[in-house]
């Protein structure tokens, strides 16, 4: 999405979808609930191929035989937006607010997906999609199957975005969630 564009508008149709017209403006943060998985589906494919937004998947989205560090840099280098000493440098910061670096960081980096628990995968993808440099992050059920105490690190991720991509957006996805006020969401849909 280039800088000058201030409001994605994406317009879904056919399906189950019956229709579904969504404006996310830049710097905002918006909750959507989306009880049908072809709704669900959809939306991520249209928000990923129309505005180029990355995808925060509440499995992580690892692939099972690389290890975690293999996992965070293939998108970013894929793309070429940045080399692997400045990368190390992001993830390193990003894992800190976390409370993970030193030993801990290198342990982690080394590690199989399939070892990691449920908030360490959401963590992973998260710091996946901050090396992209995102304009549009998607949230998909992330607070699914999470204690009081990760639901409160998950909702710092959003924080962590918006300050080092003030202009980016974020999109909160989920089956049934309540509205957070903690979320801190412009405005909820539900679709």
């Amino acid at each position: 999405m280039p800088d000058t564009v201030n409001r994605v508008a994406l317009e879904i149709t056919g399906g189950e979808t019956g229709g579904i017209e969504l404006e996310l403006d830049r710097g905002h943060v918006y909750h959507a609930i989306v009880r049908s998985t072809a709704v669900r589906k959809t939306l991520i494919e249209r928000l990923v191929d129309t505005a180029g937004a990355t995808i925060v998947t509440a499995d992580g989205g690892l692939i099972g035989n690389l290890k975690v560090w293999e996992n965070l840099v293939l998108p970013a280098t894929y793309h070429g937006s940045s080399q692997n000493r400045e990368l190390e440098e992001r993830s390193t910061g990003l894992f800190a607010q976390f409370g993970i670096s030193g030993a801990a960081f290198e342990t982690l980096c080394t590690t199989l997906p399939d070892h990691l628990g449920r908030f360490e995968r959401r963590l992973c993808a998260f710091v996946r999609a901050m090396l992209t440099e995102p304009r549009i992050i998607v949230y998909d059920s992330l607070f699914d199957g999470l204690s009081r105490e990760e639901t409160g690190k998950v909702l710092t991720f959003d924080r962590i975005f918006h300050a080092q991509i003030p202009l980016g957006t974020s999109l909160h996805l989920s089956a049934d969630l309540p509205t957070l006020p903690e979320l801190g969401a412009h405005r909820t849909f539900t679709l």
